[in-house]
């Protein structure tokens, strides 16, 4: 039987492989890994038993193929925009408010909800992040995540 912690590392590593497999893809490596890892987070969380493996795995292939589609989506300056505007609305946005971001090619928002507290941690909040990609077609996520120890935002489950 294999552990949870071997079942997400061998997807990590099968994710950073894929990564390897082109030059110029940077962004769809990263978003692979990130999507990877929270994916069989939040897998693992909801199988139990002897299915929690098989959770995690398919956790971990959706959550690959979701981040892979954004981190692919937008470039470096567009990431920054969003990743600025997003550590703004967490900090200290208004519930319900877009906090919006645009660069040359791309635009996106991000809404945060209530804070919140959780075991282990006094500062959370809900999200939704949402990318116009210039095609016409939007890419939405909605997630939870808290302010850890270290003052940076993790996702949880």
């Amino acid at each position: 039987m294999i552990s949870k912690a071997a079942a997400l590392a061998a997807v990590g590593v099968l994710a950073l492989g894929l990564t390897a497999c082109g030059p110029g893809r940077e962004g769809e490596g990263l978003g692979t890994v990130a999507g990877a890892v929270g994916g069989g987070l939040i897998g693992s969380t909801i199988g139990g038993g002897s299915g929690r493996v098989a959770a995690t795995v398919i956790g971990a292939g959706l959550g690959g193929l979701v981040g892979n589609r954004i981190g692919a989506a937008i470039d470096d300056d567009a990431r920054r925009r969003a990743h600025d505007a997003e550590y703004e609305a967490l900090e200290s946005g208004y519930e319900g408010r877009p906090y919006e971001w645009r660069s040359d090619r791309y635009r996106g928002e991000v809404i945060v909800g209530p804070r919140y507290s959780r075991a282990d941690y006094e500062r959370c909040r809900s999200y939704t992040r949402r990318i116009y990609m210039d095609d016409g077609r939007v890419i939405t996520e909605r997630g939870q995540t808290c302010r850890g120890p270290r003052g940076r935002w993790v996702e949880v489950g």
